[in-house]
C-alpha cells in the first residue's frame, strides 16, 4: 500500500514537518524566555516538568527541565504508539524534539537579559506565543507534546472520560502542585498563562474556519443556487420544507459561506427573491468538509461525476455480468446490464 499517492502529498507532508518543527522551536524559546526567566510555571506537562526540576534542585540534583519534559513525553509516546497513526507520531516527535531544543538553548534576544522582570507581562506575552505555537502544530497535523496526548490516551482506554475533561484535570493537578510548591502568586500566574494560551490556541485552530450556515426558504431555489455556485463557488444542499400554517410546500437551501462574505450573501438572495426567508447560524467547526467549504467548479464537478460513474460501472457491473443465477439447481442466464 502506497503511503503517498502523489508528489503533492509528499511536498505537503514535508511542509507539515517544517511548520511543526518551527512551531516547536518557537514554543520552547517562549518557555525559556518568558517562563523560566520569570519563574512562571505554565499548566500542562511542561509545567509539570518545571515542578519536578524545582523539587530536584532542592535535593541538589540539577536536571534540566527540557530533559525532564523529553523523558515524560517518551513515556507518553510509548502508550500512544497503538492509538495514533504514524504520521501524527512522527510530526509530534519532531515537535517535541524541537520544543525541547528551544527550552534548553533558545531565547529571544534582548528579553531574556532584561534586568527588571514584569511577571504579569511575561505571563501574558509568553502565554500568547505559547498558545500560537501549539495551535500551529495542531493545524499542521502534529503536536509539541503535552496533556492533549495524555487526554486522548485516557479517553481511548476509558471512553466515558472525555478528552477535554482529562486535559482540564491535568491542568488542575499541575496548578495545584504549583500552589503547594511555589506559592499562591506563582499559581495565579500559571492560571493567566493557561487562560491566554487556551484562547490563542483556539483562535489559531478555529479562527480561520469560522463560517456562517445560511438557511434560505424560497420559491426561486434554482436561481439562488446558481448564483451561489457562480459568485461564492460553494456547495448548496436542497431540502424540502412545508409551512405548517400555510400548508404550502417550500424549498429550503442550506449552504456554508465564509464569515466575511455573509453580507454579500444576504444581498444576492434579496436581489433574486425578495420574499425569501433567510436565517443564519455561526459555524465554529466542520468535520469531513465535503463540498460545503470547498470551492466548486462546474467543469471539475462534471469530470468528477463522470469518473465516479465510470468507476462504478467497471467495478460493480462487471461483477454483476459475471454472476450466475441458479434456480432449482439449473443455470438460467447471465444477468445483463444496461450501459
Amino acid at each position: 500500500m502506497r503511503v503517498f499517492k502523489s508528489k503533492k502529498d509528499i511536498s505537503k507532508f514535508v511542509w507539515q514537518i517544517v511548520i511543526v518543527a518551527i512551531a516547536g522551536l518557537c514554543g520552547g524559546a517562549a518557555f525559556k524566555t518568558f517562563f523560566s526567566s520569570a519563574e512562571i510555571i505554565p499548566a500542562g506537562l511542561s509545567g509539570f516538568a518545571q515542578i519536578i526540576h524545582n523539587l530536584l534542585m532542592q535535593a541538589s540534583v540539577n536536571l534540566p527541565t527540557s530533559v525532564i519534559y523529553l523523558l515524560i513525553n517518551l513515556l507518553v509516546f510509548s502508550f500512544a504508539l497503538k492509538i495514533f497513526g504514524w504520521k501524527f507520531l512522527l510530526l509530534s516527535g519532531i515537535g517535541v524534539g524541537t520544543y525541547t531544543l528551544g527550552m534548553q538553548f533558545c531565547a529571544i534576544p534582548g528579553i531574556f537579559d532584561a534586568v527588571e522582570i514584569d511577571r504579569l507581562l511575561y505571563a501574558i506575552v509568553g502565554g500568547g506565543i505559547y498558545g500560537v505555537t501549539i495551535g500551529l502544530a495542531f493545524r499542521f497535523g502534529g503536536s509539541t507534546g503535552g496533556s492533549d496526548i495524555v487526554g486522548a490516551i485516557i479517553n481511548r482506554y476509558y471512553p466515558k472520560i472525555k478528552t477535554g475533561y482529562c486535559i482540564l484535570a491535568i491542568n488542575v493537578i499541575v496548578i495545584t502542585l504549583t500552589a503547594l510548591t511555589s506559592g499562591l502568586s506563582t499559581c495565579l500566574y500559571a492560571l493567566v498563562v493557561s487562560v491566554i494560551s487556551s484562547f490563542t490556541t483556539n483562535l489559531i485552530l478555529e479562527g480561520s474556519k469560522r463560517a456562517v450556515a445560511f438557511y434560505i426558504i424560497c420559491d426561486k431555489d434554482r436561481q439562488i443556487a446558481d448564483a451561489i455556485f457562480k459568485i461564492f463557488k460553494k456547495g448548496v444542499t436542497y431540502l424540502e420544507a412545508k409551512g405548517m400554517y400555510s400548508k404550502q410546500n417550500k424549498s429550503m437551501l442550506l449552504c456554508l459561506i465564509p464569515k466575511e462574505s455573509a453580507h454579500e450573501m444576504k444581498r444576492v438572495v434579496k436581489e433574486i427573491d425578495e420574499n425569501a426567508f433567510v436565517f443564519s447560524a455561526s459555524v465554529v467547526e466542520t468535520i469531513e468538509e465535503g463540498n460545503f467549504t470547498k470551492e466548486m467548479s462546474e467543469f471539475k464537478t462534471k469530470i468528477k461525476f463522470a469518473s465516479s460513474c465510470l468507476k462504478l460501472n467497471t467495478k460493480y457491473t462487471r461483477k454483476i455480468q459475471k454472476k450466475k443465477i441458479f434456480k432449482k439447481g439449473k443455470k438460467l442466464q447471465f444477468i445483463q446490464t444496461q450501459k
